[in-house]
């Protein structure tokens, strides 16, 4: 499993759009993508700019084709991005869980 931790820093004042945007993204995933396993955001609690993706991808394939999808480039690399100051992406391999 193949897991993607991604930080997005957003524009001061564009949180609540980029929230809405991956609230409209995550069952699209969820429906279209059988090689997503998990797909998260969180706000932090000091940062009121800072979110925290966690998605699971069963293999490099799955992970692939989630950038390819018609929804991730319309919403993720259309909306999202230009709302952000900087995205920050890792890849893990999944030890525990």
């Amino acid at each position: 499993m193949i897991v993607l931790v991604a930080k997005y820093h957003v524009k001061p004042g564009q949180m609540d759009a980029v929230i809405g945007h991956l609230k409209t993204m995550a069952p699209l995933v969820k429906a279209n993508e059988p090689g997503c396993a998990y797909y998260t955001a969180s706000r932090a609690r000091d940062d009121e700019n800072l979110l925290m993706l966690v998605e699971h991808y069963t293999d490099e394939d799955a992970l692939a084709q989630h950038r390819e999808m018609p929804h991730f480039k319309d919403i993720i690399e259309g909306k999202v991005v230009p709302l952000l100051e900087k995205r920050e992406r890792e890849l893990f391999d999944l030890t525990v869980g």
